[in-house]
């Protein structure tokens, strides 16, 4: 029997916006027969779900956020009813460090050889996917091991934190079992067979001139796609999160709708330069630099919007991705837009016949984040100042910033290494 069969599991959460729908289970018959099923009290397993449940709806509108608690917080479950076979309430510190062992050297049944959707729609129902794994192997080399990083146990570890800040707070749980939890226990195994350079989750430098070739064309077939020509090379060009273009709360629940007003020109030791306010994550604002080559693109969006001048004039209110009724378009809109364009580029690229090229752009068209590490790699490969880099991205200093995108200093690295003399 194949052991991808004899997973005992199954998946829990649908993406978010779906999570709503999951509050009555109605939609979904599987996971119903599935939670009635487990070996602890039913009505446990469910009270554990829907508190679950209620909290990652917290984070449905922060996709990002959203997916990596989702992941985290259903394989956790899976473990604790049926390898622990307690509920969220017997949640301890020798409970959580055993989960995290488990997810160091997790039985093959637990891990796919991809990475699959945790329900499909069938008949107007979401049913379960034989395919989801709580874990999957990502690895280039299909041969090499299973093996889980330390940056992806913090990750876990954040998840889980948070989590049961929350159920404490809701006398869910009696106390927080990660205080207990010894530092070495959340320690990834020293991999001693391979010594790889770490990777940057970022574009190719022919990915990423793929998809502006194709969104290009596109947009000049079709006046629809200028959205999204500008949306893209916007996020990459000036390293935004979806956040970050969209309108988000600020102090007293008022909203902060980024407009052409935040495009500023600027004279510095008597040099032009155009440079655009950012309020991003934590309620910062930061200001970053406009490249010269997307002065073009910004003139490209405005001109299909019919606006009167060139460039944005001091002042100007008018919402940079303005919706049909005038507003300005939210966070789910553009990460629809992103995804829209992903799934464009993987259709040519299918067309002309780059499989597998096509396979991983569809892989990652809901990680809008890979437009900012693309922009930010690229930047630093062509000789930007990583200090420069890091306070246009917004990071608090720059060892945050080599830590992240150190692929770009490898590079310049090797490239150096190879040139030394004998």
């Amino acid at each position: 029997m194949n052991a991808r069969t004899r997973f005992p599991g199954f998946p829990l959460f649908d993406t978010a916006e779906r999570i709503h729908e999951q509050s009555d289970l109605e939609l979904y018959p599987d996971l119903r027969v599935a939670l009635a099923t487990l070996p602890i009290d039913p009505q446990s397993a469910h009270e554990d779900f829907e508190t679950s449940r209620r909290f990652l709806e917290k984070y449905s509108d922060v996709s990002g956020t959203y997916n990596r608690f989702r992941s985290e917080i259903q394989r956790f479950l899976n473990y604790t009813w049926l390898i622990a076979r307690r509920h969220l309430p017997q949640a301890d510190s020798e409970l959580v460090s055993s989960y995290f062992a488990f997810i160091k050297t997790p039985p093959a049944s637990w891990i796919s050889s991809g990475i699959y959707p945790a329900f499909r729609s069938q008949n107007d129902q979401r049913r379960s996917n034989p395919d989801w794994r709580p874990m999957a192997h990502r690895a280039r080399d299909g041969a090499a091991p299973y093996a889980v990083t330390q940056a992806s146990l913090n990750a876990s570890r954040t998840a889980l934190q948070t989590f049961f800040k929350y159920l404490v707070a809701r006398d869910y749980l009696p106390k927080n079992p990660l205080l207990d939890v010894r530092k070495r226990d959340r320690k990834a195994k020293p991999n001693l067979n391979q010594n790889r350079d770490a990777e940057v989750r970022r574009l190719t430098d022919w990915q990423w001139s793929f998809l502006l070739e194709t969104l290009t064309e596109l947009a000049s077939l079709h006046p629809k796609y200028e959205r999204h020509l500008f949306v893209i090379v916007t996020m990459k060009s000036l390293f935004l999160r979806v956040s970050e273009l969209a309108p988000r709360p600020v102090d007293r629940g008022q909203m902060r709708t980024p407009t052409f007003g935040d495009f500023r020109r600027t004279v510095v030791d008597g040099e032009p330069y155009w440079v655009y306010s950012v309020f991003g994550k934590g309620d910062k604002t930061r200001q970053v630099t406009l490249p010269d080559a997307y002065l073009a693109y910004l003139k490209r969006w405005r001109r299909h919007l019919g606006l009167t001048s060139p460039l944005p004039v001091p002042g100007e209110s008018t919402p940079i991705l303005p919706s049909g009724k005038g507003n300005a378009i939210g966070k789910r809109q553009i990460q629809r837009i992103y995804e829209q364009a992903m799934v464009a580029t993987a259709e040519r690229m299918e067309r002309e016949g780059y499989a597998d090229e096509a396979k991983q752009m569809l892989a990652i068209r809901s990680e809008t984040h890979y437009l900012r590490h693309t922009g930010a790699s690229q930047a630093i490969e062509a000789g930007a100042d990583i200090r420069h880099i890091s306070e246009e991205l917004g990071h608090a200093n720059a060892t945050f910033t080599e830590s992240v995108y150190v692929n770009s200093e490898q590079a310049r690295r090797r490239t150096e290494g190879r040139r030394r003399q004998v």
